[in-house]
């Protein structure tokens, strides 16, 4: 390879850093900005080198425990994998304890101008499975397929909800392509500075894309969890069966942030805390967010308070000493979604 490839690789990642910089609200939010472009690059190349032959299909995740995107779900475990539209697929498995189970085809162009087009979704319910919880689906571009595909797809996305992450059995999920079996290529110098292409082109992508929404939501969204235009959230890869309420939060430490809501008629829900950059936050050591499984209602009634630090209140969410970042409610499969009351606090009323 020539060494200017590498060097030109380096040199635009070195420079995304000046976005990051540029954009930052506060200190806390540039160092974890460029951990998020750090993130972003080990995602990228998991996507562009290790799981790029959609002729030998694999499984690997764009949003983990340690690496996140636009607003990832903590109750969710989601699974990723290039497609070739002139292929077949069969994904096959077994719901285990899964509480929503959904594939969606997508036309990724993250590494281009940073958005994902949903061609097709199908959500695995009883009709798909035998008693066992066992399921296999067809993906092509016929209109035999149980999901189809277009000329442009190029990814498949899995998403799995889970009310208990930690502890519910997990689905399992096999992808194999049925046409077309060749040969893995070798990784020659074109397109190793190709694959260098992309790898740069999606994490500037995403982090451009999340901070024009992140900029909207703290210009118009904030300490608030209007609607949105949900059309506009799919187009990023959302998924169509799910009603998304983006916010922003600013909340000093001796502040709290009451959200209060009817929860409506929906198959789940879940609202969770966010950083700067859309990430959600540390789910693994703090609690950040809450489901139909673990919050506590009064009737169909839903209150929770936002702190910096765990304090005694019901449904107390920390953002671990955030004072501003992003927040998401969903509703799922929800025909009449309803917009939360916010109002802000000091915590010594609540004293």
């Amino acid at each position: 390879m020539n060494l200017k490839a590498w060097e030109d690789f380096c040199d635009e990642l070195k420079n995304l850093g000046k976005v990051i910089a540029d954009n930052s609200p506060d200190e806390l939010s540039k160092n974890e900005g460029y951990r998020y472009l750090l993130r972003l690059t080990r995602l990228a190349s998991e996507m562009h080198f290790e799981h790029s032959f959609p002729n030998h299909p694999s499984f690997y995740t764009l949003s983990n425990e340690t690496a996140k995107i636009g607003g990832d779900n903590p109750d969710n475990v989601y699974l990723n994998a290039n497609l070739n539209p002139s292929q077949q697929y069969r994904v096959y498995g077994n719901v285990g304890g899964v509480d929503y189970l959904s594939l969606g085809i997508k036309e990724n162009k993250y590494h281009i101008d940073g958005t994902m087009i949903s061609h097709a979704e199908i959500e695995i319910t009883q009709q798909h499975t035998d008693q066992e919880g066992n399921f296999s689906i067809l993906i092509n571009q016929s209109s035999s397929a149980d999901l189809k595909m277009m000329p442009s797809s190029n990814m498949l996305i899995v998403r799995q909800t889970y009310k208990n992450k930690m502890h519910d059995s997990k689905a399992v999920l096999k992808i194999e392509a049925l046409d077309y079996p060749d040969d893995i290529p070798l990784l020659e110098e074109r397109e190793l500075e190709q694959k260098l292409k992309s790898t740069f082109g999606f994490v500037q992508g995403t982090t451009n894309t999340f901070i024009k929404w992140v900029k909207e939501f703290q210009a118009n969204h904030l300490n608030s969890l209007p609607l949105g235009d949900q059309k506009f959230f799919q187009a990023a890869g959302g998924d169509p069966s799910i009603t998304y309420l983006h916010g922003y939060y600013k909340i000093n430490p001796d502040e709290c942030l009451i959200i209060e809501t009817e929860v409506p008629e929906c198959d789940l829900w879940n609202f969770q805390l966010e950083n700067f950059w859309m990430e959600s936050l540390d789910y693994r050591f703090n609690r950040i967010h809450l489901n139909n499984s673990c919050a506590i209602l009064e009737g169909s009634n839903l209150k929770m308070h936002i702190t910096h630090k765990k304090e005694e209140l019901i449904n107390n969410l920390v953002t671990q000493n955030h004072t501003q970042g992003a927040m998401l409610l969903r509703w799922v499969n929800c025909n009449n979604p309803i917009i939360p009351k916010l109002r802000l606090v000091k915590l010594i009323e609540l004293q």
